[in-house]
């Protein structure tokens, strides 16, 4: 069944979209006040190393000569305008793509918005309202207060048992570590110093580098960042795969804890699209990478048969943050009611994805099979976490919409019992 032609039309015979529940990545970004101080130090003087003794055409020699850091401190991880206008373009999409159910009217009682306590998460909010109500009537739409550790947004904030057995854990990066002793890696690392000529170029500088030739493609992709010119294809894959390594031992299924604790998102989620639900009917959440490679991780997509480690090199996998974890990725859920009973269109990147127990012959999904294939992961969202139970109970908060209340019960005994 083509997949593709059903999802640009989005048009399902005799089903009518009624609700929907969406969580984004913010645009594209500024570096943070570390790379960024880094990029002025360190590659500042990299730069004139290579523009001495470099090996390279006199074309990228010259893109070098003209190249500086052009971003203030102040506006450090801050949403730059190609990420603006990514998040403008994508809602215009999706509008066009349910027409009938992302009106262009803002209604507090049809949608509701919420972000991170960020700026690149508020603005990315921003303009995504823009993109679906213009740029004009945007100042109508209501956005409740942001939460440093939201929850549903930024579940992991709220984890300490996370932050030391996985984010804190030493042992979590062995594999990373491993391939950047590899062969792989040391040839990356042999062929930038012949070409910049930098002899006692580090592994953290290669880092920087390809950070910084990343960056600097995503603020304007028809311009060529000198950085990547260092680079040629077999480079660049030794390092996405470095990358990928990280992040599936950080943020994907390194540790089963990563993505247990995104249950509470999914509780939301099935709270929201429940055809009976009185929430608002569409429900768009702002939030960052951490969320949405471990709320990934949570759906059971991009799975591999094996686990990722320093050998896996070479070998076709499918997580590969690169390709579904971009600034503006984006998972949808969209509810269809049907002659047959509600279903479910499940979304990552603007394209129709497979839930794991979902019908694979079918775009939509039945609800109750959509339910079943998550019920016993919500069903208790509770986590001994160090000396404290966190406990999510769902609420109904003013006009209907959803919230969550956090409510700590220190062990042993009750102690001390805080709502916030």
């Amino acid at each position: 069944m083509n997949f593709e032609f059903f999802f640009d039309c989005a048009h399902f015979f005799d089903c009518t979209p009624t609700r929907a529940w969406g969580i984004f990545r913010h645009g594209t970004r500024n570096p943070s006040r570390k790379q960024l101080f880094r990029m002025r130090t360190t590659l500042s003087e990299y730069r004139d190393i290579i523009l001495d003794r470099g090996k390279l055409c006199d074309i990228d020699k010259e893109r070098f000569r003209t190249w500086n850091v052009d971003v203030d401190d102040a506006e450090q991880k801050f949403l730059v305008p190609e990420g603006e206008m990514e998040l403008i373009e994508l809602a215009e999409r999706i509008q066009n793509r349910f027409p009938s159910l992302f009106y262009d009217q803002y209604d507090n009682l049809t949608y509701r918005f919420k972000y991170t306590d960020t700026q690149r998460a508020k603005k990315s909010a921003e303009s995504f309202a823009t993109g679906l109500f213009g740029r004009e009537n945007i100042r109508q739409v209501w956005y409740p207060r942001a939460e440093s550790r939201d929850p549903i947004l930024r579940f992991y904030k709220g984890c300490p048992r996370w932050k030391s057995e996985v984010d804190k854990n030493p042992d979590a990066m062995e594999q990373v570590r491993l391939f950047a002793a590899s062969d792989q890696f040391l040839q990356v690392l042999r062929d930038l110093r012949v070409k910049t000529g930098i002899e006692d170029l580090s592994a953290d500088d290669i880092h920087l580098i390809y950070t910084t030739c990343a960056f600097e493609t995503a603020w304007d992709g028809r311009k060529i960042s000198p950085w990547c010119s260092l680079f040629d294809k077999e480079n660049i894959k030794v390092l996405e795969f470095l990358e990928d390594l990280e992040y599936y031992w950080i943020d994907g299924y390194g540790y089963e804890l990563t993505y247990r604790q995104a249950c509470p998102a999914g509780r939301n989620m099935f709270e929201h699209l429940h055809p009976e639900s009185k929430f608002p009917n569409i429900t768009l959440y702002f939030t960052h990478s951490g969320t949405l490679l471990k709320y990934l991780a949570f759906l059971g997509l991009y799975r591999d048969p094996e686990v990722l480690t320093h050998t896996s090199f070479g070998h076709d996998y499918s997580w590969k943050p690169s390709k579904i974890d971009t600034f503006g990725s984006n998972l949808l859920f969209v509810t269809f009611s049907c002659p047959e009973g509600s279903k479910i269109l499940s979304m990552h990147q603007e394209r129709i994805i497979q839930i794991p127990g979902c019908p694979p012959d079918t775009p939509l999904c039945d609800y109750k099979i959509f339910y079943e294939n998550f019920k016993d992961k919500i069903a208790n969202c509770n986590f001994v976490k160090d000396d404290f139970l966190v406990i999510f109970i769902s609420y109904h908060a003013i006009w209907g919409l959803g919230g969550q209340v956090m409510v700590k019960v220190f062990l042993p005994g009750i102690k001390t019992l805080s709502v916030t």
